[in-house]
């Protein structure tokens, strides 16, 4: 969640601020796990509050996974916006868990994800990871050995920073379910990092 937070007199926060000057801070907040609040000082003006949606960087962007059953259920079905598509693995894994992953095309700072899963009520289990490279990856969340059967996680990732590719691994689920993704949404600053 952003905020943009016009206050009537300058202020010191952390530095320093003259009129019309901006100054941006960054911390957690909220189901997408991140906030970032402009103040905007100006003298003489009013103080407004604003909510800001949160940008999903992942929107349509490329997708390739372990492996898929068939062309209906590619890896770039989980990532179209539509819930009522999905990517889904093949049913015999040939490779150890089946993953499915995400090119941001530019490095940003993420600040989570949101992951719907095919069925409400079932057991999901996956880690998701995060490169520069696709060679070095690090933890951004760590679920496997969660026990939650909610169809939507919302996870919150800290020092997710330049992260270029996101990768999540599905590491079990309950009897009947297979390692599937009807929607991945990655969220963070849409700022650029060369």
């Amino acid at each position: 969640m952003a905020y943009r937070i016009i206050r009537r007199k300058p202020r010191l926060i952390g530095a320093v601020c003259k009129d019309e000057s901006t100054m941006n801070i960054r911390g957690i907040m909220g189901w997408a796990g991140a906030f970032a609040m402009t103040f905007l000082v100006a003298a003489g003006a009013g103080v407004a509050i604003t909510p800001v949606e949160a940008v999903n960087l992942a929107l349509n962007k490329p997708a390739t996974s372990s492996s898929i059953e068939n062309d209906e259920h590619g890896a770039a079905q989980a990532n179209d916006g539509n819930a009522d598509t999905c990517w889904r693995a093949d049913d015999e894994p040939e490779s150890g868990a089946e993953w499915w992953q995400v090119d941001l095309e530019n490095a940003a700072d993420l600040s989570g994800c949101q992951i719907t899963w095919p069925y409400d009520g079932m057991k999901y289990r996956c880690k998701v990871e995060g490169s520069t490279d696709r060679k070095a990856w690090s933890m951004l969340s760590d679920r496997t050995k969660s026990t939650a059967r909610t169809q939507v996680w919302n996870l919150t990732f800290e020092k997710a920073r330049a992260i270029r590719y996101v990768k999540i691994t599905v590491t079990g689920f309950d009897d009947g379910c297979w390692a599937s993704l009807s929607e991945v949404k990655v969220f963070g600053s849409a700022e650029r990092h060369e």
